[in-house]
């Protein structure tokens, strides 16, 4: 009995050993993932408040997508998860980081199945089942990720779950395991957009499967085809949605693809380097650089794919097999060396497979950790192999254990070390995990906000970390870029400048003085977190350069404050004063300012999107800095800011009023004076599509030349920019000829006769831009554009130089005016006549589109492109219906036209419904869209041409 006793004590001594091991290694990952959470890591980055926030819609029951498409796009089974303990721990940072460290632990004990079940065969396999969870359970790369609030950790639960149920479901030879590992394999679709390559090395192995079970190949067919159709029904609901929605399912993909074969090879050789020599650089994800694997953990993984490779993975398979055959498959089970092929060939498979998402995305960062997530759960299966071949030369279960020890040994100091003192608590990760903005959240929640305006500066408009974290965030408002001081209405603001957007702080500071600025807690660094000031109403600041413009009774500019000396290839740093006067529409309105040569050329613009206007409030004075980029080789000279508002939702700009209230342009004009660069651009930097590199005999290189124009129609202009360099201080004064054909388009000094050589400084760089008109009656066909340096006497400097060839086409004139219903006669100054017009129908109903065609004819030449207005009035509410276009919808622009052409310009006007039958007055005319000038007409104070339009009695309905 004594005997039989410690046969069976000798026995299960392994399986005791094992059990134990495994408890350790789950207790050394829990402590991994749990130690310190949720204050490391530090910060909480926009995606990932983000993610709270999208996940706290679900809990409270908001919600319940099967696909999210904001923020890019985003599976949604984390959320969902998420949203479980949000409900149990309430929504904050420690609910969404835990959530994920669950996850994390679960995958630690997934991959050690899914191990289990790959090399079930072998008689070792519950040890690579152990030490495959071993390396997963100390991974610096998984710890990161299990205790951040990304999706990305749901992942490789999924894989592990997949690739267990599914081998079980083959070993034994079960329905029920094959339909939920294909249940499995399609909820992994919903978990992060990686996971969309990993049904790759799953079909090619059930391929492989199929095409090598020589008499068993129709059960093998079988299993998989459960197997697809139970996957298939698992991603359906999400297959249906991207049918339905494709750019939901494209959109993510197209942002971050490669754009050429070449470059995604490059992004695959990046991700072959990140498992040894040169990781993700982002610190977000990695110590920048830092290899997926270590020295050791990388020897073993080598050994181990060497043994995978060679089919030598153990000393001695073993004899166990499988269960009996379930009666739904009466085969056999399946054979013991296909076994031994498909475990291999799947990871082989899989491991460059789960690369492609990092691969492919070289337009983001690569390579990157999080975008192979995918080869988390059997990364570490490699190296977990030759320690489950030495322990098979070990009779005793605790020498096994005791090389876990030395393994855990090794590992997890290793692991804290990099985690928990290098990376999670350093500046650098507070930088870039939007600390800043985190401790901003905490601080509004600490200060009392009773009679205070908070703004928060911030690069993103609304930042999620301060939407999840701020208790009172409805009453934030926000200034995007900080760039924006703004004095509030009533009662004092509070303005909160994180570091990520603290430019500007010196110009708001001097703007507020030193004595506003309020004590804020220090970063990691030991520097403040963010700056935070008191504003109040009484410290306004007067602009240096003050006007009053009127911007659609919403906005007044008070004026403006020019800072530093504008230069040629810099920036224009303006400071703009605004007073809301009412609300505005639409909200996203956007402030543009454009630089402007004497000949209207765009020299350089921007739109910041500084303080929307959905977050206007009546009464506040805000002060915004723009800067405004300067092309490079911009001549110096008098130029003009053009500033105005454009909103991105429907193009509409928001109108300038004069004191009647009457239109006026779209913007005003700043007037300001270019200085040459301090340091002129280097020719290789400039945008010049074609070089020529031409020297001349008066110290001046043609550089190369940008022929914008290719083809136009007759009297269309010819645009180009010539680029020079001064070698040296030139001293002749030549001119410039540009020829088209035998037309001369233009004989000048350079820019427009402003700017001649001798001018120029040494080395500087003159970009020289002209939109030339060409002569209406120019011949058809192609034509060489010439330039040539000519003296004043005739002598030839340069060329002639062929800068390129321009098609003319015809333009097909009429000077014939057409029948028209109502005759008028009317001119406009002395620049067109409004012959007459048609109107179809001639009386509309209400709710019904009319079709005006107003007849011009040119009398002169005009330089100027005009617009023309057709407006409905109604004596009690005035406008009440317009249509506002270039002719011939925009089309056939008035600087086209000849003396004595007649132009038919269609405009349509859409009546209002519910207008009460009668007649209305229509006025027509021509203004400029930047100033508002209307073209006279004589006789009307609005300089408009009037006539009546009937209204009919609305139509009877049909019954």
């Amino acid at each position: 009995m004594w005997g039989v006793r410690q046969a069976i004590e000798e026995k299960a001594r392994p399986r005791v050993a094992l059990v134990w091991s495994f408890v350790l290694v789950g207790l050394v990952a829990a402590g991994l993932r749990l130690a310190h959470l949720p204050d490391l890591p530090v910060g909480f980055h926009y995606d990932e408040a983000a993610n709270g926030i999208l996940a706290a819609e679900i809990a409270h029951g908001e919600k319940h997508p099967l696909f999210i498409p904001s923020y890019t796009g985003k599976e949604v089974l984390f959320f969902y998860w998420v949203a479980v303990w949000m409900r149990v721990m309430g929504e904050s940072i420690l609910a969404l980081r835990f959530a994920s460290a669950v996850a994390g632990l679960c995958t630690v004990a997934a991959a050690a199945w899914s191990a289990y079940e790959l090399f079930y065969h072998w008689r070792e396999r519950a040890w690579i089942a152990l030490f495959t969870a071993t390396f997963l359970a100390t991974s610096f790369w998984h710890l990161i990720l299990s205790r951040y609030g990304f999706r990305a950790v749901t992942q490789p639960l999924l894989q592990a779950l997949t690739v267990g149920a599914l081998w079980r479901g083959l070993r034994m030879e079960r329905r029920e395991w094959l339909a939920l590992s294909g249940l499995l394999a399609g909820a992994t679709l919903y978990t992060y957009l990686a996971a969309r390559a990993f049904p790759l090395p799953l079909g090619i192995t059930l391929m492989t499967l199929i095409l090598t079970a020589n008499g068993y190949r129709r059960a093998r067919l079988g299993q998989a085809a459960l197997f697809a159709a139970s996957a298939a029904f698992a991603a359906a609901p999400l297959a249906v949605y991207f049918a339905a929605h494709p750019a939901a399912f494209t959109t993510r993909m197209a942002q971050v693809a490669a754009r050429s074969w070449a470059e995604a090879w490059d992004g695959f050789r990046a991700c072959l380097q990140m498992f040894f020599f040169r990781g993700d650089p982002c610190i977000r994800f990695n110590l920048p650089y830092r290899p997926l694997l270590d020295p050791i953990t990388s020897t073993l993984f080598l050994i181990g794919i060497s043994q995978l490779m060679m089919g030598r993975l153990l000393d001695k398979p073993t004899t166990h097999s499988s269960a009996s055959p379930a009666p739904h498959f009466p085969r056999p089970p399946l054979p013991r060396p296909s076994n031994y092929l498909i475990t291999p060939l799947f990871l082989f498979t899989l491991l460059p497979t789960m690369l492609l998402p990092s691969a492919l995305a070289t337009a983001g960062i690569a390579p990157s950790n999080l975008r192979v997530v995918g080869l988390l759960p059997f990364l570490y299966i490699p190296p977990a192999l030759p320690l489950a071949t030495l322990v098979t030369r070990w009779a005793s279960a605790w020498r096994k254990v005791l090389l876990l020890l030395f393994l855990l040994a090794y590992q997890t100091p290793l692991t804290v070390h990099l985690y928990f003192h290098r990376w999670a608590p350093s500046h650098e990760l507070y930088e870039a995990a939007d600390g800043d903005l985190a401790d901003a959240a905490r601080y509004l929640n600490e200060v009392s906000l009773e009679g205070i305006v908070p703004y928060v500066a911030s690069i993103h408009y609304r930042h999620p970390t301060v939407a999840f974290l701020a208790e009172d965030y409805p009453r934030v408002k926000w200034l995007t870029g900080g760039e924006t001081l703004v004095f509030p209405s009533q009662g004092e603001g509070l303005l909160i400048l994180p570091r990520s957007a603290d430019r500007s702080q010196p110009w708001i500071e001097e703007q507020l003085g030193a004595e506003a600025a309020l004590s804020t807690p220090s970063g990691p660094d030991g520097r403040p977190a963010f700056h935070a000031y008191r504003i109040r109403p009484v410290a306004i600041p007067t602009p240096t350069h003050p006007l009053t413009a009127d911007f659609g009774h919403a906005v007044t500019l008070l004026g403006y404050d020019l800072l530093g000396i504008p230069r040629s290839g810099g920036t224009v740093e303006v400071v703009l004063y605004w007073r809301v006067d009412g609300k505005a529409r639409p909200g996203d309105l956007l402030t543009t300012a454009a630089l402007i040569d004497p000949w209207d050329e765009v020299w350089g613009e921007t739109r910041p999107f500084h303080y929307p206007a959905e977050e206007w409030t009546p009464g506040e004075v805000w002060l915004d800095h723009l800067s405004v980029p300067v092309t490079a080789g911009a001549p110096p000279g008098k130029y003009q800011l053009r500033v105005g508002f454009y909103a991105a939702s429907d193009g509409s700009s928001l109108p300038v009023l004069n004191t009647a209230g009457a239109f006026a342009g779209i913007g005003v004009n700043l007037p300001l004076a270019l200085e040459r660069a301090t340091v002129p651009p280097r020719p290789a930097d400039l945008p010049i599509q074609r070089r020529l590199d031409l020297p001349t005999d008066i110290d001046v290189t043609l550089l190369g030349v940008n022929l914008e124009t290719k083809a136009i129609r007759q009297g269309e202009p010819v645009r180009l920019t010539l680029f020079w360099q001064a070698d040296r201080v030139p001293e002749a004064r030549p001119v410039i000829r540009l020829r088209l054909g035998e037309h001369i388009l233009y004989e000048g000094m350079p820019v427009h006769g402003t700017y001649p050589f001798d001018r120029w400084a040494a080395g500087e760089v003159v970009a020289d831009r002209y939109a030339l008109r060409t002569d209406a009656e120019i011949l058809p066909g192609a034509h060489l554009l010439e330039l040539m340096l000519v003296e004043t006497d005739g002598t030839l400097r340069l060329g002639p130089v062929t800068l390129g060839e321009v098609i003319v086409e015809a333009t097909e004139r009429v000077f014939t005016p057409p029948p028209m219903d109502h005759s008028l006669g009317v001119p406009l100054g002395d620049a067109v006549e409004l012959l007459g017009y048609d109107l179809k129908p001639e009386r509309p109903s209400p709710g019904e589109r009319a079709i005006l065609t107003l007849y011009w004819r040119a009398l002169r030449q005009m330089e100027k492109n005009y617009t023309v207005f057709v407006h409905l009035l109604e004596p009690a509410k005035g406008v009440i219906a317009q249509h506002d276009g270039m002719p011939v919808d925009g089309t056939y622009p008035t600087s086209l036209w000849v003396p004595g052409e007649v132009v038919a310009d269609p405009h349509p006007l859409d009546l209002p419904e519910g207008l009460s039958p009668g007649t209305y007055t229509l006025e027509v005319g021509m203004y400029l869209l930047e100033t508002g000038t209307r073209l006279p007409v004589p006789g009307s104070p609005d300089d408009a041409v009037c006539f009546p339009l009937d209204v009919a009695t609305p139509h009877a309905r049909q019954r």
